[in-house]
């Protein structure tokens, strides 16, 4: 087992590369005047806080935008709750141009695929499924009529095993976004570099620019706090809307 998940681990960071997580917004990242609104923030806990951040930010400048999170859910346990239905629901309703996306957080965990087999964390078998449901999710919005996603990537993690999580889900969402029928229209966005003083190591305070310590992150060593959801919201719509 350890074994296996080491060698995933190696395949995740061959994948992003050293650099993927430091690297900016790529310029053609930059949202068309069409692609603007209105927007749509789907995801997880991560999301929860993130996502009426970011609301406020775009509402400020004019644009349209709402949010759905839904707490403790993933792509793991779908029999708990379905996320494909509710992302199809969802865009069905609101009809956003945009999405931005964070789901995963929660999914460190064992799933079942679609020939009922227990597929267990760390094991190839479950990465292969996983990539699946990320793409899947992926294709739902796409297919709903989004001309843009914008899918976070997760930030760094406090533990250990968290953070090698992380790494290996953050892959997972790269290789997904690469394929041909999505690599124009889905962009990741490294929380990262907003987060840590050094990405890829944690941290819980920054400093603002008059000198105070702000508290970025949860107690949990995993979600943002206020402050942190609030530095990402303004960080994304930056890099996204403004121009």
């Amino acid at each position: 087992m350890k074994r296996t998940i080491l060698m995933m681990l190696m395949a995740a960071c061959a994948l992003n590369g050293l650099a993927a997580d430091e690297a900016p917004p790529r310029e053609e990242a930059k949202l068309a005047a069409d692609e603007k609104q209105p927007a749509l923030m789907l995801g997880d806990s991560m999301m929860r806080l993130m996502g009426k951040a970011i609301e406020k930010e775009l509402k400020a400048d004019g644009y349209e935008a709402t949010t759905f999170s839904s707490i403790g859910s993933g792509l793991a346990r779908l029999d708990v709750f379905d996320w494909f239905s509710r992302i199809d629901s969802t865009m069905k309703a609101a009809k956003p141009v945009v999405v931005v996306v964070t789901l995963g957080a929660n999914d460190r965990q064992a799933l079942q695929d679609g020939a009922g087999n227990v597929l267990q964390f760390g094991t190839a078998e479950w990465r292969e499924e996983y990539g699946k449901r990320i793409g899947r999710a992926m294709d739902v919005i796409l297919e709903n009529g989004a001309k843009r996603i914008i899918w976070l990537e997760l930030p760094d993690m406090k533990e250990h095993l968290h953070q090698n999580y992380a790494d290996l889900v953050n892959a997972i969402y790269a290789e997904q976004a690469a394929v041909p029928s999505r690599k124009d229209k889905v962009f990741l966005f490294s929380m990262r570099r907003h987060l840590s003083k050094v990405p890829g190591k944690y941290t819980s305070f920054l400093m603002s620019p008059q000198g105070q310590a702000l508290q970025v992150r949860d107690a949990d060593g995993i979600h943002l706090s206020q402050q942190g959801a609030k530095i990402i919201a303004k960080a994304l719509v930056d890099a996204f809307w403004r121009d």
